[in-house]
């Protein structure tokens, strides 16, 4: 199946650049889009340091924003970052309109399933966004595993294989989907057609 390229760091045809902590802008094959983005404000140092950037994480909600999203499914789990990351993430959320959404995923691992039940029950509300064009937004901490993961996830849902939706992701990311149990996962997940 093929779907149109927006790729990684390049001027999108109708939104501009990606901005922040964006990692990349898919097309779905319902028509609407996916955004991957790492924790928005996030810096990390060389030595593994947290740092949270108010104007970084203004500047990613607002690029996803500019894309038309207006959700972010936050895959990241309370204790792996500072509560003060959190709290800069809802706080200007918030204030750009952005609604956060919230499936805490272990990193480089694939979603439990309490998870999994919850995501496949959204499906159709999931769908029928995608098809009216809007935008669904999926941040992890660096922006590729979990949110590669789960972007892949939801291309499939658009009729891609794995195999099909992994490449497409990493046409946009090529760090995306991190790890050899994710790629496993997603090749094993069986979905079924909407009635």
């Amino acid at each position: 199946m093929s779907v149109p390229a927006i790729s990684m760091g390049a001027e999108t045809p109708d939104r501009g650049p990606l901005r922040g902590t964006m990692r990349a802008v898919i097309a779905h094959p319902f028509g609407g889009k996916i955004i991957m983005t790492g924790f928005p404000g996030l810096e990390t140092g060389i030595d593994g340091s947290a740092t949270f950037m108010p104007e970084a994480c203004m500047e990613t909600l607002e690029g996803v924003r500019s894309h038309g999203g207006d959700r972010l499914v936050v895959l990241v789990e309370r204790d792996e970052l500072d509560p003060l990351g959190f709290d800069l993430l809802e706080r200007t959320a918030a204030a750009v309109g952005v609604t956060l959404e919230y499936h805490p995923t272990v990193d480089y691992s694939v979603p439990q399933e309490a998870m999994v039940q919850a995501w496949t029950a959204q499906r159709p509300a999931r769908q029928a966004a995608l098809c009216a064009g809007q935008t669904l937004a999926f941040c992890c901490q660096y922006g590729a595993g979990r949110s590669g993961l789960m972007a892949s996830w939801t291309l499939m849902e658009g009729g891609l294989s794995a195999e099909e939706a992994i490449a497409l992701v990493r046409s946009h990311f090529p760090e995306a989907v991190e790890s050899e149990a994710q790629e496993e996962w997603l090749a094993a997940l069986s979905l079924k057609p909407l009635a």
